[in-house]
């Protein structure tokens, strides 16, 4: 089943790749039914919220089926949630070669032992950068490792630092959302709304992650201003100049053999991307193997591995172009145009507009709805508007805002469950107990930059 899971999802995304290459109504056709395939492998080993996605697609899928009208509609949301399931495989295939990197074991374990001044800072914005490039992987790696500095020599755990380490690692990766081009939420919001100021995005995306994360920072400290801190402190870790020389390399051949595919071939960042990760993960595990060992060994040793993640590879891929699917097709049900009609958005302030979106996300992830259903949801009822209310960047800015709030206030944000299946932490102790009054602040926060947004 390992082999067949991984099977179907190489063929899935190749022909992803090729329809969004050459297009075509045949390489669509393929991934359509390729992505339908990994869905019914996949439920075997799938969680319940797989299943209730499932039905829940299946259920919109016969709607949109019944009248003839509505075959393209369904269609073109077959098309998304292929394609989203093929970005989040490919990307976070990473994390095959990072499992097995000793540079990021060392870089990972150098953040995370830092002494107490130091080790938010360390924490967070280790996991904001290794997450730009390692996706959900990042916070799979680190959070055993957080954990393995908590545990005192008598057995015991340290939850008090166990509880600032993991809030670090959460506050500091959910704002990669904000700008960087290796997420799933660029790709979607991207995919959404073409007609965007692309620097914009990331300048605005790279100032406000700083600042959330210096608020996180602030926060920390007032919350732990009467803690008394340990007697003693391991030495701080040597500095793994080598691990970050070697995971420079595989960053920047990543960021740079995407913008050579972007200005020669004139693809987007997300599908440029796609092309670039798989060879930089077969390049970077090989690159850890016995020199001289035989190509086709090497071949052999990836194949294992990959047949080993699949699994969890084929879970995220379902899930995450499940979600896509929804809110394409629910708002192709709902009669969104004539709905329109009806609301005057005119009256509303640009940055009262923005503030709404992060709240619906965030809300709607507490009743178990994917950020991704909301995002592609709410991007399709804003195309219906007839004059949007807001600059189309600060639609997205905010939505991304939205999504990433979502990371650290909601207990079914991707990243929280990975956390909490890697440290037994239950996902409303990390985030409603933990971080949902930081989320509050930084909504206080974008609110204050949604109007200066606006008023620039």
């Amino acid at each position: 089943m390992r082999a067949l899971l991984a099977i179907v999802l190489i063929a899935d995304s190749a022909a992803v790749l090729a329809a969004n290459t050459f297009g075509g109504d045949f390489a669509h056709t393929v991934a359509r039914i390729l992505f339908v395939v990994l869905c019914l492998l996949g439920m075997k080993t799938s969680t319940l919220r797989e299943m209730l996605l499932f039905l829940a697609s299946l259920m919109l899928a016969a709607i949109l089926w019944q009248d003839p009208e509505d075959h393209a509609a369904l269609f073109i949301a077959m098309d998304l949630a292929a394609y989203f399931a093929a970005f989040i495989a490919l990307l976070t295939a990473l994390k095959l070669a990072a499992e097995n990197s000793q540079s990021v074991l060392a870089v990972g374990r150098y953040l995370t032992r830092q002494p107490t001044g130091r080790r938010f800072v360390a924490t967070a914005t280790g996991g904001h950068i290794l997450g730009v490039f390692l996706n959900f992987a990042a916070v799979s790696l680190m959070a055993p490792l957080i954990q393995s500095t908590t545990r005192r020599s008598d057995g015991s755990i340290d939850h008090d630092l166990e509880r600032r380490q993991m809030s670090a690692l959460l506050r500091g990766f959910a704002w990669i959302l904000l700008w960087a081009p290796t997420t799933l939420g660029q790709a979607v919001l991207l995919t959404l709304f073409t007609d965007i100021d692309h620097i914009k995005i990331i300048c605005v995306g790279i100032a406000t992650s700083m600042l959330m994360m210096g608020i996180g920072l602030a926060y920390d400290r007032f919350e732990w201003r009467n803690s008394t801190p340990p007697g003693t402190e391991d030495a701080p870790p040597a500095w793994p100049g080598t691990a970050l020389v070697r995971l420079g390399c595989v960053c920047a051949t990543l960021i740079g053999a995407t913008a050579v595919l972007q200005i020669t071939m004139g693809f987007s960042t997300a599908l440029s991307l796609m092309f670039v990760a798989p060879l930089v993960t077969f390049i970077w595990f090989t690159w850890q193997k016995p020199k001289g060992l035989p190509l086709s060994n090497q071949m052999t040793l990836f194949w294992q591995a990959l047949k080993t993640d699949a699994a969890g590879l084929t879970r995220s891929a379902i899930a995450l172009g499940l979600s896509g699917f929804i809110g394409r097709a629910v708002a192709e049900v709902l009669p969104l145009a004539q709905m329109s009609q009806h609301i005057d958005l005119g009256a509303i302030p640009g940055w009262l507009f923005l503030a709404i979106l992060p709240i619906l996300i965030t809300l709607g992830g507490q009743i178990a709805l994917s950020p991704i259903i909301l995002v592609v949801f709410i991007g399709q009822v804003v195309q219906t508007f007839p004059a949007l209310p807001a600059d189309p960047t600060h639609i997205v800015f905010a939505l991304s805002a939205g999504w990433a709030i979502s990371m650290f206030a909601s207990p079914n944000a991707t990243a929280t469950l990975l956390i909490a299946a890697a440290s037994k932490i239950p996902p409303t102790t990390l985030t409603w107990r933990w971080n949902l009054r930081y989320g509050a602040i930084c909504y206080a926060v974008l609110v204050g930059i949604f109007a200066l947004l606006e008023a620039a």
